[in-house]
């Protein structure tokens, strides 16, 4: 998942850049497999369920490592500019000289388009998972067949008849 970027031999003005553009690559990566899921689920293949979620996971994971380095990187770029360690990537954009400043920008707002796309994707894959899982349960309980279809807080399964929640209203 994550290549081997040698950061260390660029300023840190360049390693936040280089920073940014892995990141950006990796919730690419992550967009486009929820993007896969989306039309496996929309089109009703449910065959791949485990699958497309096991690439999901790795897919988290890598932005989740990507993440973690640019916020290190970010923090010595902040440290470069005067700022401090904490400081944002808007922060970093409007205290960095040309042309820093509009790669910083243009990285965060591309950073923000990704993020935003991502999260709703998300969101219409929770409910496309959750229609189907309903359906599901109901078919199952028409044919008779008793399905567990909450869970309590503590996390454990219980037996809900004609009911199409996924959680109880206690959890």
């Amino acid at each position: 998942m994550m290549d081997d970027v040698d950061l260390a031999r660029d300023t840190p003005l360049e390693a936040l850049a280089t920073a940014i553009a892995a990141q950006t690559d990796s919730l690419a990566r992550l967009r486009f497999k929820f993007e896969v899921q989306q039309m496996m689920l929309s089109g009703g293949c449910t065959t791949w369920v485990a699958e497309t979620t096991e690439e999901l996971e790795a897919a988290i994971e890598d932005v989740h490592e990507r993440d973690a380095q640019f916020r290190s990187v970010l923090s010595d770029a902040a440290a470069s500019c005067g700022l401090s360690p904490e400081s944002t990537l808007r922060e970093v954009a409007a205290a960095a000289e040309e042309p820093w400043n509009y790669i910083f920008r243009q990285g965060r707002d591309e950073l923000k388009r990704s993020v935003e796309r991502v999260t709703a994707l998300c969101g219409e894959n929770r409910k496309l998972l959750a229609r189907g899982y309903l359906a599901t349960s109901a078919a199952l309980s028409l044919l008779g067949i008793e399905t567990t279809t909450a869970y309590d807080a503590s996390g454990s399964p219980v037996t809900s008849q004609g009911s199409a929640s996924i959680l109880n209203a206690k959890a």
